[in-house]
């Protein structure tokens, strides 16, 4: 257990020297400590981690749900021990240091509804540039269709939040919430689409943040 805990003190105390408020490195604690519990005693192991995550997001409240999965993704390298990838990860702002709050939708459908009731259509010019080079190389509509629609909503999660990477990152965390994955296959395809869109939404940011100056993703 004392490697687990020194994990998460070396997590706790790296996100507050980068700027983490005590509120948010307390409730990061407090979250992260049901996720300890269940890895106390175990090796290792990724798949052991996701399955141990599977029921801590389970028994975190509903509404700390996107925090929880955020800080879980962050902590998993420290428990790794992995040295190299955390140099990589702080080298390249790869840690948040703000506790989202985001209504986490039942399903894409139920997302895209709300999306639609409020009448969002405010989406970034990335967006047409990305599904326009998709199309170019080759992609049927059919194929293109639902790629857009989960661009969509995360655009509409992402409404409202500074145009800064970190909040993208979030905004997967909760996607991967409301998208329930039968299968690790789709679950890496969807992580491949945030991926690839990523670089389109920050080179083609709406007109009013094109002067923010953004670290990558």
């Amino acid at each position: 257990m004392k490697d687990i805990e020194d994990a998460l003190e070396a997590y706790l105390n790296l996100i507050h020297r980068k700027g983490a408020t005590e509120q948010v490195v307390s409730e990061r604690r407090q979250l992260l400590k049901k996720l300890t519990s269940l890895l106390d005693g175990h090796p290792k192991d990724i798949e052991l981690f996701r399955q141990a995550v599977d029921v801590y997001l389970e028994r975190c409240p509903h509404e700390d749900r996107v925090t929880a999965l955020t800080c879980a993704r962050e902590y998993y390298y420290f428990w790794l021990g992995d040295i190299k990838k955390l140099a990589e990860l702080t080298s390249r702002s790869g840690f948040t240091i703000h506790n989202p709050r985001m209504d986490i939708a039942a399903s894409l459908d139920e997302l895209l509804q709300r999306m639609q009731k409020a009448g969002f259509d405010r989406f970034p010019p990335s967006l047409e540039i990305y599904l326009g080079k998709l199309f170019e190389g080759g992609m049927k509509e059919r194929q293109i269709a639902p790629r857009e629609q989960i661009l969509k909503a995360m655009l509409y999660l992402l409404d409202g939040q500074p145009y800064k990477p970190e909040n993208y990152r979030i905004v997967v965390d909760a996607m991967l919430l409301q998208l329930k994955f039968d299968d690790n296959e789709s679950r890496v395809a969807f992580l491949q689409l945030a991926r690839e869109y990523f670089y389109y939404w920050l080179s083609f940011p709406p007109a009013a943040e094109r002067s923010t100056m953004m670290t990558p993703f």
